[in-house]
């Protein structure tokens, strides 16, 4: 449950920077992004992360940089 809170809150965190937040691709990106985020912060490493989630490592790497980075912006 604590990782599932963490998720959530890194959701709404990047929510809050979409332009776009009419349609459910924003929402499904973001939820993605926030879980790879949150799994990273718990110590999952981004292979791991990219094999669970069935997800090409690169694409893995770089939601976890733009995450982290559409965090530091607010």
């Amino acid at each position: 449950t604590l990782i599932a809170n963490r998720i959530e809150e890194i959701f709404d965190k990047l929510m809050a920077t979409q332009k776009r937040t009419g349609g459910d691709r924003a929402t499904q990106v973001c939820q993605t992004r926030s879980t790879i985020l949150a799994r990273q912060e718990f110590g999952e490493s981004l292979l791991d992360i990219a094999n669970d989630l069935e997800i090409p490592y690169e694409t893995v790497k770089t939601y976890a940089k733009l995450a982290r980075r559409a965090l530091k912006i607010k």
